[in-house]
Parts: structure tokens; sequence; C-alpha cells
């Protein structure tokens, strides 16, 4: 074979290698998680997994990855609603009183709804002095803004949101403006890592985190992470080792609880208005029921009339949520929503398709004339 003949071939095959490489690259973006030093994979599912990572003499952390696109879903649920607090919300809505209920309870609230039930953790900030409690940030669970929350004083500008869609998720600054138009039929609200909830201090953590890996624009995966023992900048630190590009706090201290498949990694017996459910995509045995209805809210104690509004809200320093001898901190600034133009997925997989049939039929082509010139 002539010099120029496998000169061509050779640079053939660079240019088809070159041009396949983002396609590939793509793929292994979206399905394989880098999980950090010293987290192990203990539990998988269709779109689900959950990680964990022990500490000598410590407790252990956990990291569960939720990949929106493979079906997965995070499940807002809450506890039955007592009195609607109407017109009494931070921003003019409803201020509700939620029954709080075990975590057990939200189990198997959500294994009835959904045969691919994966886990359940606590959920948002509540009133502890009060039963049935407030929320003091928003909560919208299928369409509806159930809650404003009643929280206006505290933490200015560090109040921020979860934003879940069927295929997406988002993190962004809770406003009246940001809540009533957001088109995310599901939002849960929560602090800024900055916020001074016993910042320092190692306590029990709740916190969620959402990662564009594609690098589309759009976040599609959802992290959440859950530890009896950590510091506020240690749980985002986690999150952020796992890819998460925003983070937010939810409720931690003796709140926090994570069961998964009816088993208790991280058990309390305290009550909570409100919990995350993580579902795994269809697949394989395990089918998520996509067809059956948002989880009822069941009645589990009498309903209490609706009260009249406080003259004197607490101060959310006499609230779980509190921080003991809190002192002026600096406002966080909110990060923004990654936009850098990226690669898209869908624009490029044409690229094996057609550059390879072309490589091919070039290099038979090649092979064919130089076998014929050949001595």
């Amino acid at each position: 074979m002539k010099a120029s003949t496998q000169f061509l071939i050779t640079l053939l095959g660079l240019i088809t290698l070159l041009l396949a490489a983002p396609y590939m690259q793509a793929i292994a973006s979206i399905d394989e998680t880098k999980a950090p030093p010293g987290f192990e994979l203990i539990r998988s599912e269709n779109g689900v997994e959950l990680y964990k990572k022990d500490y000598k003499g410590g407790s252990p952390d956990y990291v569960q990855v939720i990949d929106l696109r493979q079906g997965a879903k995070v499940v807002l649920l809450y506890g039955t609603i007592s009195s609607s607090g109407s017109g009494k919300g931070a921003f003019g809505g409803n201020d509700p009183r939620f029954v709080s209920q075990s975590l057990k309870s939200y189990w198997q609230e959500l294994t009835a709804e959904y045969d691919a039930a994966f886990c359940v953790t606590n959920g948002q900030f509540f009133f502890m002095q009060e039963s049935p409690t407030r929320l003091p940030f928003s909560l919208k669970v299928n369409g509806k803004i159930l809650s404003d929350g009643y929280e206006v004083k505290n933490f200015p500008n560090q109040k921020l949101m979860l934003e879940l869609w069927e295929d997406h998720a988002r993190i962004r600054t809770l406003t009246k403006g940001t809540l009533y138009t957001s088109s995310a039929p599901n939002i849960v609200a929560g602090l800024d890592e900055e916020a001074r909830k016993r910042i320092d201090h190692f306590v029990g953590r709740t916190f969620v985190g959402v990662d564009d890996r594609n690098r589309d624009g759009r976040a599609e995966i959802v992290l959440i992470f859950n530890t009896l023992s950590a510091r506020q900048k240690d749980a985002a630190q986690v999150l952020r080792e796992f890819g998460a590009d925003q983070v937010m706090m939810l409720d931690g201290g003796g709140s926090t609880q994570l069961t998964c498949d009816g088993q208790n990694y991280i058990a309390s017996e305290r009550l909570v208005p409100q919990a995350l459910g993580i579902v795994a995509g269809p697949g394989k045995d395990i089918l998520a029921s996509s067809t059956k209805p948002a989880p009822t809210q069941v009645a589990v104690q009498a309903t209490v009339p609706d009260a009249p509004a406080p003259t004197n809200i607490p101060e959310i320093a006499q609230a779980p949520i509190a921080e003991p001898n809190s002192e002026s901190s600096e406002v966080a600034a909110v990060q923004a929503t990654q936009t850098q133009a990226t690669l898209d997925l869908d624009s490029i997989a044409w690229i094996p398709v057609i550059i390879l049939p072309i490589g091919l039929i070039l290099f038979l082509v090649i092979k064919s004339r130089s076998a014929g010139t050949s001595d």
C-alpha cells in the first residue's frame, strides 16, 4: 500500500474519532456519577442512587442522586392542613397550619402511591412551638401554592426555593414575584448556605442541590444530603463535590431523618409537617405509578378551627429554625443559574450515525483502489 494511501486512512480515522468524541463525552456526562472519595454506592434503582460515607467514630453522610431525565422524581409530601390561614401569608396568600407526622407515615404514604418509592427524608423548616404548625417559607404542590410562609423579617435576601419540573430543577431567590410567576408545579423553600442556623456547629443537616450535568443550561440532577453531624459549609461542599451548581438548606437538627425501602438510615422521633419523597424512574421490574394521582393527604386529627392572625408573631429566633446567640452576618449572594453555551446532546447525536458509515465507505474505496494499483 502506498504511503499516501496509508496517510489518508490514518487521517480519516483520526477525523472520525475527533468528531465522535463529543457525542460519547455527552453520553458519559449524563449517566455517570462521579462520587467524591470515601463515598460508596449502597443502593440504586433506575435514575436514583444512594451514596454513603463513613467516618471513624462519627456519623455517616448520605447523598441521594436523582436523575429527572430518567423519569425519577421528587414528591413533596405534607401533613393534613387543619386550617388555611387565608390571607395571612408573608406575600398576602395563605399561612396554613399542618399536622406533623412521622417519617414512617410519609414512607407508607409514598409507597401506597408509587411502586418505585426509593427514599423519604425530612423537608422544610417549621415552627415547633405550634401544633399544628406553620411553615416559615413557601410550599407549592401540584400547581397549587399551599403556603406563602409566615417569615418576613428574618434572613433577608437569604430565602431560596427549589423549583421542580418533570425533567429539570432550579434553585433561585424566593420572593413574592418569583414564587407567584414560577411555572414550576412543585416548589419547596429554604435558606442560603450562609444563613445563620448554628452555622459552625456539627449538627444534623439536610441540604439539597441541583446539577446541570450535561451543561445544557437546565439542571436535570437533584442531590439530597443528610447527616447527623456537619457544619453548613461541610454539607454544601459535599454536594458541590457531587457536582451541584446550586445548593439550599432545609430543616436540620433533630428533624434530620432518612428512610429508604423502609430502612431507617437516620432515625428520629420528631414529627415533621413536610417531607421529600424520592421515586425511581420506570425501568426493569420497577415502574413508577405515573398514572396515579398525587399523594392524597389522609386526615389523622380532628379539624382545628381557623385561628386568628397572631398580633405578635414570635421572632424566628424562638422557633426551631433559629440560631442561638445569632449575630449579624453578611448577606450571601444567591447563585445564578448557569447559562453558559454548552454542548447539547440532541444537536450532536447525528455525528456518529453519519460519520462512521462515510468513513467505512471511504476506507473500502481507498483499499480497493490501493489493491488495484499494487503489484
